[in-house]
């Protein structure tokens, strides 16, 4: 599909599964991936905050090749973790990722707590 993985900080599992949620949405279908998000009890919108910085594969171009393939098949990547602590292990992540957030940036998601360095 042509993604760049090489500026990505998540893992293949997670690009999937994220890939697949977007899929779904950008085609109004209530598939697996969707399911999964609302079972864990998390937002699209606040998922995809930190994820769109964590990797490029899903905003822009990629986003519009992602739309005209298939849907990826993809299930929950974070082992039992529920929504509130996927948010954190990925706002963590964003905070160590080098150009992404600068030191002492909150992140813009109301009610949401960066975990210290």
């Amino acid at each position: 599909m042509g993604m760049n993985t090489s500026t990505s900080f998540l893992t293949p599992a997670e690009e999937a599964f994220l890939q697949a949620l977007l899929w779904e949405e950008g085609h109004l279908l209530k598939g697996p991936a969707t399911r999964a998000v609302e079972e864990h009890e998390l937002s699209l919108i606040r998922l995809l905050e930190p994820a769109n910085q964590l990797s490029p594969n899903l905003h822009g171009e990629a986003l519009n090749r992602l739309r005209e393939s298939a849907c990826p098949a993809a299930g929950w990547p974070w082992e039992q973790r529920s929504g509130a602590e996927v948010l954190r292990l990925l706002w963590t992540r964003l905070a160590k990722s080098p150009g992404c957030l600068s030191a002492g940036e909150e992140p813009s998601s109301a009610g949401l707590e960066r975990a210290p360095n």
